[in-house]
């Protein structure tokens, strides 16, 4: 009875989705040169300003200072550098996702401006 009730507990726990608010980008939706070489990503807010994107290869990027800063703990949370472009206009330099960054700050903004119940 002891494993029935722990693995429903555990099957419960995994099937609910993470509770954020967060705002899908497509590359092909994308106006700029798109920075990944994943081709949608969902960009949300954490925390203080914590900026993440869960990319189509499902895995989780911190994007912010903060985010980079407040995930070295956690063991699912991986460096943007693996997914993000050499911009080919100027060797030695990555394309900018700062637009990506921004767009959370709007999210986090957003969430602060909501009522707490």
């Amino acid at each position: 009875m002891k494993k029935f009730l722990l693995f429903g507990f555990a099957a419960l726990v995994l099937s609910c989705s993470p509770d954020r608010n967060g705002i899908k980008i497509t590359k092909q939706d994308y106006t700029g040169k798109w920075p990944f070489t994943v081709n949608e990503v969902e960009v949300w807010c954490d925390g203080y300003k914590e900026i993440y994107m869960e990319a189509d290869n499902g895995k989780t990027y911190a994007l912010s200072v903060s985010a980079k800063t407040a995930s070295k703990d956690k063991n699912k949370i991986y460096n943007v550098d693996e997914i993000w472009l050499d911009n080919p206009d100027q060797p030695g330099t990555k394309l900018p996702y700062t637009d990506f960054i921004e767009r959370g700050i709007v999210l986090c903004n957003s969430e602060q401006a909501q009522p707490t119940e």
